[in-house]
Order: C-alpha cells, then sequence, then structure tokens
C-alpha cells in the first residue's frame, strides 16, 4: 500500500494528466487538502487487521462518475493507485468497455448494478431507454466473469402501492432463479425508499416478508439505512441471515429522517471517518454475518472532488 504523502502525490498527478483540476469536479468543499506537511516517515504502510475487507475492498463508481465520465482510464488508474482492490460497475452493459482497463490496473470487478427495468418491466416509464431483458444481463455478466448481480434501484413511480412492490419482488425472485442457474448471484440494495410508508406498511417489510433470501440476499447500504431514520446496526442484525454485500457510506446528524430521494440533501454524505456511522464496527459486524464484499460509495459532498473522498475514506480505514 502507498504511504499519505505517496497517495497524495499519484491522486494528484493522475488529475493532472487526466485534465482535472483539485477544485473541478464534485460538489464539496473547494479548499484542497494540504499534503505538504507529511512526509513517508510518518505514515505506515501496513494494513491494519482490525477492520476487515481492506483485503478485497471495493468502490461503487457511483461514487466517481463525473471523472467516469470525462477519463475512465485516469479514474481507474487512481483507484487502483489509491488502495481499492475493486470495483462495482454502475450497469452491465460497460462490462466489455472498463473490464480490460480494470484488468489491465488490477481490479477485480465481481458485481455490477443492473437496468433495474428490466426487473420491473416498467419502460413507459423511460420511452427513451435501450431496452435491456434479463436474459441478455446474465449473458453480459458471464462473459465479464462477473459473480453479483444487483437489483438497486426504482423510480418513485414504481412502487407506490404495496402491490407495486410485491410485484416487482415476484419478478426479482424468478429472475434471480435464472441467475442461479446461469451461475450468478443476485441481490437487492436498498436506497431510503424502502422505508416510506405504503399502504400501512413499507417496502422494506415487503422486501422481507415475500424475498427469498435464498435467491435475493441484501447488498445492504447502511448509510442510506441510516437516512431513513434506521439503526444500521439492528437493520443488518435483522437480515444478517440474508446479506451478501454491504455499501459503506457515512453522513452527518440529519435534522430528521428523509424517506425519498428527492427530500435527501445532498450535504448530508460525508467520507468514511468524518460522519455519525462507526463504519469499521459496521464491517466487523458484517463479517459476522457472512458478508462477502464491502463498497465504499459516497454519492454526493465531495471533499474536495469525489477522488479526494476516495482517497480520504481509505486512509481512514487503513489508519
Amino acid at each position: 500500500m502507498y504511504s499519505i504523502s505517496r497517495r497524495s502525490f499519484i491522486y494528484q498527478s493522475v488529475l493532472a494528466a487526466a485534465g482535472f483540476s483539485l477544485l473541478g469536479c464534485g460538489g464539496g468543499d473547494s479548499t484542497p487538502t494540504d499534503t505538504t506537511a507529511t512526509t513517508d516517515t510518518m505514515a505506515t504502510d501496513e494494513i491494519t487487521t482490525a477492520v476487515p475487507y481492506l483485503d478485497t475492498l471495493g468502490i461503487q463508481l457511483w461514487t466517481v462518475r463525473e471523472q467516469m465520465a470525462a477519463d475512465p482510464r485516469a479514474t481507474l488508474k487512481a483507484l487502483a493507485d489509491l488502495g481499492y482492490q475493486q470495483v462495482e460497475l454502475m450497469d452491465t452493459r460497460d462490462i466489455t468497455r472498463l473490464k480490460p482497463i480494470c484488468d489491465e490496473y488490477g481490479l477485480a470487478v465481481n458485481s455490477s448494478f443492473i437496468q433495474w427495468t428490466a426487473i420491473t418491466g416498467r419502460w413507459d416509464l423511460l420511452p427513451d431507454a435501450p431496452r435491456i431483458t434479463v436474459e441478455e444481463i446474465l449473458e453480459q455478466a458471464n462473459a465479464g466473469g462477473l459473480s453479483h448481480l444487483i437489483f438497486g434501484y426504482m423510480l418513485p413511480e414504481e412502487h407506490k402501492t404495496a402491490d407495486d412492490w410485491k410485484r416487482h419482488i415476484e419478478s426479482a425472485n424468478n429472475a434471480a432463479a435464472k441467475a442461479q442457474a446461469a451461475g450468478l448471484n443476485m441481490a437487492y440494495h436498498n436506497h431510503n425508499f424502502e422505508w416510506e410508508p405504503v399502504d400501512g406498511t413499507t417496502g422494506w417489510e415487503l422486501l422481507k416478508e415475500h424475498m427469498d433470501g435464498s435467491l435475493v440476499p441484501f447488498e445492504l447500504d447502511l448509510g442510506w439505512a441510516a437516512m431513513a431514520g434506521q439503526d444500521p446496526a439492528q437493520v443488518l442484525e435483522s437480515v444478517s441471515d440474508r446479506v451478501s454485500l454491504l455499501h459503506i457510506k457515512n453522513l452527518v446528524d440529519l435534522p430528521q429522517p428523509y424517506v425519498t430521494i428527492e427530500s435527501m440533501p445532498a450535504d448530508k454524505f460525508t467520507e468514511l471517518g468524518a460522519g455519525k456511522l462507526d463504519i469499521p464496527a459496521l464491517m466487523r459486524q458484517g463479517q459476522e454475518a457472512g458478508v462477502t464484499y464491502c463498497f465504499y460509495e459516497q454519492d454526493n459532498n465531495w471533499k474536495p472532488d469525489a477522488l479526494g473522498s476516495a482517497e480520504r475514506s481509505i486512509e481512514f480505514l487503513e489508519g
């Protein structure tokens, strides 16, 4: 692993090569990180054994979506140089384009989100989106050597009633059965809208009741659960027999629960070591539950940009 000063040098050099300003991408604080006082002798290259998953630590590429849009090669190299071991793709249709670059820089690609509309069937809500079937997704995943596929989002119009939830859960169960037959795993990734009241219950309760945990375990996003006013440790415990992946995400104190994505203030996201959640303790709890992989994700409020936040977060875990 790289020392802090070495990381900072690599990080700034890669951004410069890609044409990024340290202040140019992201929505966070515009004050650059001052690394001039750091020397190699002030940091250690050892990986602590106190925090699990460091040897396979991943990052969801949504975190660095602006950098990926500008220069995917430079961004992936930067992530590898910072010490991330794998990336989680935003869409299986990115495999052909990105997998060779990831292989070049030693980044594993085990997991990818899928186009959720292949599960919900609500293509009428995305009339301009290229259509894709579950079968095509499975072909892409197997061709790219993936192990996990993530059903990770729905539009607000897709989960207005309990019957909507039940219909999509049944579709997810059926798709996951096909995935399992093809040697693949499917998981459900939560946001915060799962805790929005609907017909006297919540999407979360319907997921736990109707989703087949042996076919569709959770990729539990700890931060989004906390945003909905939940205790992420308690949520993790409640699905400890059916959770396979974690999204490790931190946030600052919230004045109230937010149960819709549209209501969530962007400035409440923060780096892993800067928020209110005890991320190492939650990772250890995930290890006890048998979680396979952990992925860092930060949706907004990067400092000074998404790569800077990615650097701070991995340094926190290693420190």
